[in-house]
């Protein structure tokens, strides 16, 4: 057996986990003529692969070796039947520069966008492939574009960068709209200095990174008039730029990533909006704590989480997690996965709270105390665990499709959400269900 073999007998390769996303069942079964492996997923979907007479037998060896597999009993013709038991106890490696090369065909097209993801939102993303995966993610490539159309796509948008710059209003001839345009740059410039303002790659009035964080956020301001600017951009900002680093490429997956911000004006994503769905699955999956903050003043309104949705939890974890963090978010099937994060940061620390009796008044200033208290993995692993436990729901109520993602839109093909209206004027007939777009960000 050869050493590539060895790592697949003990479960520790990265094709393990890529092969069992799929399979439910393997079952290599020998007839009179060939030898047939037979892989079925949690669909009934089979994939059959025939062998020459003799020839699965070694494999057959290989798939008894795998740790992460449960052997069942086999009819006379089997070789063997092998069931994925539990795919929660699969641990996903952290997808490195050599494993996101192994999704690039030659031309630099991406095979397998949707497993991609899986693994970076299960995994995360090693530092020295953080800046090509995101890239990825936050659109600047589409994961069907060729290394000749990701060049002539940077070209095009380097321009567009360019010329935004033209779009600064004319003194003379608007004073009114100048002064405006002055007085958001002040506010700008105040806020990159103080933005981040321990990390000596941003900091410093000389430096040149903090100089083109300002160009950034007054371009993005000229480019985006409907946004303006308003305090919490720069923080967001940071984490892109530290990633991508290339000043137009920074600006436009900045602007990508703000449509889906609390700040956008886009249908579902404005703070209130995602408040609401946080408050719809606290009521669903966590009804004593939502029983207490609904009779606790209006502690119900949330308002102690505002800051996690506003600057995505950038004052939560430090740089190194958070940058995991976001890997998540930007991988993950629902395009508002910050609410699942916020419920699993509540279900971890509310219960002290309520054991307390605390008003909302005290709830809100105790949670702004929890900055820098969270384990991330801990966090992540629940966060995943209520996006399954909500789409696994006997009904899901038709108001959280676009958090969930729409229909269709999720990880594992045997969880369907049974979307159910409750309050729609017309049962079996809804307005979200018949208009809402799948996979709006991606």
């Amino acid at each position: 057996m050869t050493s590539r073999d060895s790592s697949l007998s003990n479960g520790s390769s990265d094709d393990v986990h890529i092969i069992l996303e799929w399979i439910k069942c393997i079952k290599t079964l020998d007839t009179l003529v060939d030898q047939h492996l037979l892989l079925t997923n949690n669909n009934l979907m089979k994939k059959l692969f025939v062998f020459n007479k003799g020839g699965l037998a070694q494999l057959t060896q290989v798939l008894r070796g795998w740790a992460m597999l449960q052997k069942s009993e086999a009819a006379d013709t089997d070789l063997g039947i092998f069931i994925v038991p539990n795919k929660k106890n699969i641990s996903y490696p952290q997808v490195s520069s050599e494993l996101w090369l192994r999704y690039l065909k030659k031309n630099g097209t991406v095979t397998d966008i949707r497993h991609a993801r899986r693994l970076i939102y299960e995994g995360g993303v090693s530092d020295e492939a953080r800046g090509e995966v995101w890239r990825c993610l936050l659109s600047l490539h589409n994961h069907s574009h060729t290394h000749r159309q990701k060049s002539y796509r940077n070209q095009l948008l380097a321009e567009k960068y360019r010329d935004i710059r033209l779009k600064v209003p004319d003194a003379e001839l608007d004073p009114e709209e100048y002064a405006t345009f002055s007085t958001t740059v002040a506010d700008i410039e105040k806020d990159c200095c103080r933005t981040d303002s321990n990390n000596p790659l941003i900091s410093g009035a000389d430096n040149p990174n903090q100089a083109a964080l300002k160009r950034i956020l007054i371009n993005y301001y000229l480019h985006r008039p409907e946004m303006g600017y308003v305090q919490g951009m720069s923080d967001l900002l940071v984490p892109i730029f530290l990633v991508i680093r290339e000043e137009s490429e920074v600006f436009w997956a900045f602007d990508y990533f703000m449509n889906r911000s609390a700040f956008s004006n886009l249908k579902y994503c404005n703070l209130y909006q995602q408040l609401a769905f946080l408050r719809e699955v606290l009521g669903l999956l966590y009804p004593d704590i939502y029983s207490y903050l609904s009779t606790t003043g209006d502690a119900l309104t949330l308002s102690c989480c505002h800051r996690w949705f506003l600057i995505f939890f950038k004052r939560e974890f430090e740089l190194e997690p958070l940058l995991k963090l976001w890997d998540t978010l930007l991988a993950a099937p629902s395009p508002f996965f910050q609410v699942f994060i916020s419920a699993a940061m509540i279900s971890q620390r509310f219960p002290a709270m309520i054991s307390r009796k605390l008003s909302a008044t005290d709830i809100l200033m105790e949670t702004q105390k929890l900055a820098h208290t969270f384990e991330l993995e801990g966090v992540l692993k629940q966060a995943r665990s209520i996006y399954v436990r909500l789409i696994d729901l006997p009904q899901v109520p038709c108001s959280l499709i676009p958090l969930i993602g729409g229909e269709g839109d999720h990880w594992d093909g045997y969880r369907t959400p049974n979307f159910t209206c409750f309050d729609c004027e017309k049962k079996g007939f809804c307005d979200i269900k018949r208009n809402y777009t799948l996979d709006p960000f991606r």
